[in-house]
């Protein structure tokens, strides 16, 4: 396998975002195959980096698609819902996610509430809000202090939503390490709406 040029083929995405004429290519599938075409046509790429660069494009796409709930749908194979997804179906992963809701919990039913209200508008499969305890976290170190809370830094240990399989119709879990900012609430029974809705405004 050729070493793909990671900094090319960003590079590339933003070229096809910036070219793109939002007066001619006037709706969210014509800007997409345009972007498409332009990184296709480009001679500075190998096969696998226009490979590699389109499916990140894809993805870019999907989460924009559902996001802003436009373009063209499809019905999944599976669900039989009208999706906006190519690449996977958002409903049959929203589907997945409400089956497993009863095998975890925070403690604390606002908290699991704001993750499943999450879970139900997931845009891809590798942006999924989800319960993690605490005990995956390791070399922990005090950052700051802003607003309500106290700031860490760590290292998350464990396995995170990769990407859907709709054979198995499941998500697939891939194992990493990433460090990851903790914010430490304060006296979470009697807390305000305040950081629930930062939360909400983080995920938009």
């Amino acid at each position: 396998m050729s070493t793909i040029r990671k900094e090319l083929v960003f590079y590339m995405i933003n070229k096809a975002f910036i070219l793109t004429d939002y007066n001619i290519y006037d709706n969210i599938e014509k800007r997409h195959e345009f972007r498409k075409q332009t990184i296709l046509a480009d001679k500075s790429l190998t096969k696998e980096e226009k490979s590699v660069t389109i499916k990140k494009l894809n993805k870019s796409h999907d989460c924009r698609k559902i996001r802003y709930n436009e373009g063209k749908r499809r019905v999944c194979e599976d669900c039989k819902n009208e999706c906006l997804a190519i690449s996977y179906c958002e409903y049959c992963i929203r589907n997945y996610l409400k089956a497993k809701f009863s095998n975890w919990t925070s403690g604390n039913n606002d908290i699991d509430d704001l993750i499943k209200k999450c879970q139900m508008e997931s845009r891809a499969p590798d942006m999924i809000v989800e319960w993690i305890p605490y005990n995956k976290f390791q070399n922990i170190e005090y950052l700051t202090r802003g607003g309500c809370s106290e700031i860490y830094t760590a290292d998350l240990i464990g396995r995170r939503y990769k990407k859907w399989n709709s054979e198995q119709q499941q998500l697939i879990l891939s194992k990493t390490i990433r460090k990851v900012v903790l914010k430490k609430l304060e006296n979470i029974e009697n807390a305000n709406r305040s950081w629930f809705d930062e939360v909400c405004n983080i995920k938009k």
